[in-house]
């Protein structure tokens, strides 16, 4: 099934496309190879009904054919499930960013959330500036099971995960600190936190100052007054850093 894009701008959009450009490499790569298999499969046929008149060679030669088919549908096969297999955690991916956006759309009047930036170091999944509690960068994962710290790493189901969760987020924080320095002038403090939606996290310390919770804890950080550092300024100039992200959103900044 074609995996459905989302027309909202907003929280995952980028994520469905990931998924919508994999199903359609999928579909290039199957198309041809079904082709070229059934394409051999005449050929055998055709061999097969003057197997008499073949002689040995010719006989070597369907064996050969045969072979080949055979070769290529297992590579399909296994190609295509690969494929499959990336386009799921894309769309999981984009209904867990999809699911946290839905939360921090839902904050009030003293929030302001800019979903999907597009950094030099990948996607920002959720900014948000809250007028109490400061700056908040927020990267979603859909890993299911648990989440625990071991001697300073991250471990998804006790096993490191297959990026480096913390060192992508700290580039991310850098990056936003940087463009927020550039457009006015601030130097504001930023927590960037790793939101899990489908596994459970066990309670832990930050690691390099990057938060590691679930989904339902993911809204008292950010409605902890007391966490963080409070900036008037950071509120006071709050649409021209919006202004400056939306650009970033739609892909026009470089």
């Amino acid at each position: 099934m074609t995996p459905g894009l989302n027309d909202n701008t907003g929280a995952g959009r980028s994520t469905r496309e990931l998924a919508h450009t994999r199903y359609k490499a999928r579909v290039r790569f199957i198309l041809p190879m079904v082709g070229v298999v059934l394409l051999l499969s005449g050929v055998a046929l055709y061999n097969s009904n003057s197997l008499s008149k073949l002689g040995l060679i010719g006989v070597f030669v369907l064996l050969g054919v045969v072979v080949v088919m055979r070769s290529l549908m297992n590579l399909t096969d296994a190609r295509e499930e690969k494929m499959i297999g990336e386009e799921r955690r894309a769309v999981r991916g984009a209904e867990g960013e999809e699911a946290i956006g839905a939360i921090l759309d839902s904050l009030g009047d003293s929030y302001l959330v800019i979903h999907d930036v597009d950094s030099s170091y990948g996607n920002i999944d959720h900014i948000v500036i809250a007028q109490y509690a400061g700056l908040f960068l927020i990267g979603t994962k859909a890993h299911g099971g648990r989440v625990s710290v071991m001697n300073g790493r991250l471990l998804v189901n006790d096993r490191e995960p297959e990026k480096d969760f913390i060192a992508q987020a700290l580039r991310n924080t850098y990056w936003l600190r940087d463009r927020i320095r550039e457009t006015t002038g601030l130097e504001i403090w930023i927590t960037p936190i790793v939101a899990f939606t489908n596994a459970f996290v066990e309670r832990t310390s930050p690691i390099k100052g990057v938060r590691i919770v679930n989904q339902k804890y993911l809204l008292r950080i950010l409605q902890e007054s007391h966490y963080g550092r409070q900036d008037a300024a950071l509120w006071e100039k709050r649409k021209k850093i919006e202004s400056m992200l939306i650009g970033y959103t739609n892909g026009v900044a470089s």
